[in-house]
């Protein structure tokens, strides 16, 4: 359940970030919350591991778990940096990695 949660909020995040740089848009508020939900939903997932710890290997999956929960918040910021359609490019980019880590992080967990 918190798996596709993730999923859905960071597909949302890199359509609406990636429309933004389609019609040369900065990043705008909804991309901020949008990296912060996506933050909070592997915040949520983490919670969840270490609840239920039993990971093949433990340091990939605290690696996949930091890269996936730094990554909204420095996609976000290097954004601000860069306030053009590139911005909203690099918001877009990043959710859509963000998967990829939720994926790697419950293969590694033993869970898929």
């Amino acid at each position: 359940m918190l798996t596709t949660a993730a999923y859905v909020i960071a597909f949302a995040l890199a359509a609406w970030a990636l429309l933004c740089a389609a019609i040369n848009r900065q990043p705008d508020r909804i991309q901020f919350y949008g990296a912060i939900l996506a933050t909070l939903s592997i915040v949520a997932l983490l919670i969840q591991a270490v609840v239920q710890w039993h990971p093949q290997d433990p340091i990939i999956f605290i690696g996949y778990g930091l890269t996936a929960l730094l990554l909204p918040g420095a996609a976000w910021a290097l954004a601000r940096l860069e306030p053009t359609r590139y911005g909203s490019l690099i918001v877009g980019v990043a959710a859509l990695i963000q998967p990829v880590l939720v994926l790697r992080m419950g293969q590694v967990w033993g869970v898929s």
